[in-house]
């Protein structure tokens, strides 16, 4: 089973996030989304993708032209999971993980999705847990 994190971080919360998740995930590959090459794709079983939220609810600009090469190209081999950062205090609370979410669920086999307010907190380590189980098993059911 091989599988990838691939996130986009401005403040450092989405990094954090990525990290506890990979810490989760032994054996996983974790990229920055400058150092990863969508030609090595189809290499991988499961893909785990975190970003934060911009503006009044966008994809962070380098993320974009990620989110428009994986809509374009035929991902439904893959397992997928999306997992961002952001604040509820904004109207569109984590609406880049929305977008990635809606597209991975047309394209891929969509497993889990996580939002978490911020920097996550010992309180989401629950959560953080879970998520990673729950993409893990259906990676494992899906090879």
């Amino acid at each position: 089973m091989k599988l990838a994190i691939v996130y986009h971080s401005a403040g450092g919360n989405t990094k954090a996030l990525a990290e506890i998740i990979h810490s989760y995930l032994p054996g996983a590959e974790i990229y920055r989304i400058a150092d990863f090459s969508l030609e090595k794709i189809d290499e991988y079983d499961g893909l785990l993708i975190g970003t934060y939220t911009w503006g009044s609810g966008d994809i962070p600009a380098k993320m974009l032209s990620f989110y428009r090469e994986l809509e374009e190209r035929d991902i439904s081999h893959l397992t997928t999971g999306v997992f961002g950062t952001g604040e509820t205090n904004y109207k569109h609370f984590c609406n880049a993980v929305n977008h990635f979410r809606n597209m991975l669920y047309i394209n891929s086999n969509l497993a889990v999705v996580l939002k978490v307010e911020q920097m996550y907190q010992t309180t989401d380590l629950k959560r953080i847990k879970k998520f990673v189980e729950l993409f893990q098993n259906k990676v494992r059911n899906s090879i």
